[in-house]
């Protein structure tokens, strides 16, 4: 947009030319004009993002909800939920609310797994070969100097790891399994076809502690938000809490 820029020298010139008191008061009309607009305008955008960010928050809330109807049913009605990846729906007050569980023992443990299988993976998703001796090297080393990897994202940090492959392997890698062999009745089928796991049954099984939960709350006039985050079932032992999140992600 172009600037519009006054030139007040020229403006006093032709106040006295043509009658100061008249053109004073249109110039005054106009600026006070333009003012009130740009005044009116900051107003109501701030009217929207406050209306954006309410409504966020709702559904935020809601999926917070849904996090506790995914635990509740581990907890309570184990076998009317499986922890796969399978999507389960649920609605209150017009909410509609998604529901995906994936047991962590179902994914590749990065800290107990073999290099072998690990290399797999990074094969699979794309690693080049150079890509892939240089990555089991360096993790090979984080275990030799007894330094475990203590959150996902240092394995763009600690290796030489690209964020386009770290986001191809990220849904199959986890930290909570203590597994040095995913459950192939809880894996997903990429994972199954890099470490050719045999096909197995997911209707019956322990999914263990661990557990993913991605929830995806949309309100009735259609804002969402999802939450991505890991718990570990059980009390913490200190505040008789049901479970613990060790992991956080909002969108």
């Amino acid at each position: 947009m172009t600037n519009t820029i006054f030139n007040l020298s020229s403006i006093s010139m032709r106040m006295r030319q043509q009658g100061s008191a008249l053109i004073l008061v249109l110039w005054v009309t106009s600026l006070l004009g333009l003012l009130m607009f740009g005044v009116i305008s900051t107003v109501r955008l701030q009217n929207v993002l406050s209306h954006d960010e309410l409504q966020r928050t709702k559904a935020l809330i809601a999926a917070e909800a849904g996090i506790a109807i995914a635990v509740k049913m581990l907890l309570t009605e184990p076998s009317a939920i499986i922890a796969d990846g399978k999507v389960y729906l649920f609605e209150f007050d017009k909410i509609h609310l998604s529901i995906r569980l994936r047991s962590e023992h179902g994914k590749l443990d990065v800290n107990f797994s073999s290099l072998e299988n690990f290399s797999k993976l990074l094969r699979y998703n794309g690693g080049k070969s150079y890509q892939i001796e240089q990555l089991a090297q360096q993790l090979q080393k984080r275990r030799n100097n007894a330094e475990p990897i203590q959150d996902l994202e240092e394995l763009l940090e600690a290796t030489s790891m690209t964020t386009d492959l770290y986001q191809r392997i990220l849904p199959f890698v986890t930290l909570w399994s203590g597994r040095g062999m995913p459950d192939a009745r809880f894996a997903d089928d990429p994972l199954r076809l890099a470490l050719n796991l045999k096909s197995v049954s997911r209707t019956m099984g322990n999914p263990g502690s661990a557990i993913s939960i991605v929830v995806q709350a949309e309100l009735p006039d259609s804002y969402t938000a999802e939450i991505s985050t890991t718990v570990l079932l059980g009390s913490t032992g200190t505040d008789n809490s049901l479970y613990r999140t060790v992991q956080w992600q909002e969108r």
